[in-house]
Parts: structure tokens; C-alpha cells; sequence
């Protein structure tokens, strides 16, 4: 399979194991496009696989860094202008377990408990440690304070 193949695959969503399949600029910049970025109206997408593979990757992003992301957030974010295309698009990712939560029809969110993660670029790594450390720090802290009690 091509890069083009994978990115186009409905089952996948992380690409940095098909790195080895770059063999052009144009296939380095479509790469870092789907492994690393987001929806942009500025971009022109070969077809519409792409375009959805580009919003399910955007949403993807959006939930991993929250817990609860409204639909004007996705609106904003996937540049939809459909409540009921967000919605579809919700339940359907959340049926194919990429998302695990619920949606909130009154409050006009979705509420996240986990999904499926993106692809990390090695320049975030040394954040991602620093975040994980000051995560630990405080785990430790808590733990003292119960041992007080």
C-alpha cells in the first residue's frame, strides 16, 4: 500500500510507522499534514476521504487534550457548519470505538473518556516528560497528605 492508501484508510489513523513509504516533498508534506495537523479552509484535500480523514483527525486532537468538547469547538475547529453532521460524525466514532464518551445533546457536548491517540512529533517529547513529571509530583504529593490522615 502508498501512503496515499493509508491515509485514505478508514481504520487508520496514526501514521508514523508508514514514514519509510516518503519518497517525494509532496509525499513528505501530505505526511505531516495527516500525522500532525488539523483542519484547514485553506487546503484543498485530493477527495473526500481526505477531508474526513483530516476531521476525524481534528476531533481526535481536540479530544485528547479535554474532557468535554462542545460542538461549536468542532464547529470551529473542522470548519462544519451542521449540528446533525457533527452528531453523525460523533456517534459514528464513537461506534467504531475511536472515542470513548458520551454525547451531551442538552449541554451540546461530547463528553470524553479516552480515544484513540494521534501521532507525537520527537520535538514534543521533552513536554510531554515535563507534563508527565509535574502529573507525578502531585500523585506523590496526594499520597503524603492521605498518609497524614
Amino acid at each position: 500500500m502508498s501512503l496515499i492508501d493509508y491515509i485514505e484508510d478508514d481504520q487508520t489513523y496514526q501514521f508514523t510507522q508508514y514514514m519509510n513509504l516518503i519518497k517525494t516533498d509532496e509525499d513528505k508534506n501530505l505526511f505531516d499534514r495527516f500525522a500532525y495537523g488539523v483542519c484547514d479552509p485553506q487546503i484543498k484535500y485530493k477527495n473526500e476521504k481526505q477531508q474526513k480523514k483530516m476531521i476525524i483527525l481534528t476531533i481526535l486532537q481536540l479530544c485528547q487534550r479535554n474532557k468535554c468538547v462542545t460542538f461549536d469547538k468542532i464547529q470551529q475547529a473542522c470548519y462544519i457548519n451542521s449540528r446533525i453532521e457533527i452528531e453523525q460524525l460523533l456517534i459514528d466514532l464513537i461506534q467504531r470505538e475511536l472515542i470513548i464518551g458520551s454525547i451531551d445533546d442538552y449541554k451540546g457536548c461530547l463528553n470524553i473518556q479516552r480515544c484513540i491517540s494521534r501521532d507525537v512529533r520527537k520535538s514534543d517529547i521533552p513536554e510531554m516528560k515535563n507534563q508527565i513529571e509535574i502529573m507525578y509530583q502531585r500523585v506523590k504529593h496526594l499520597k503524603e497528605q492521605l498518609k497524614k490522615q
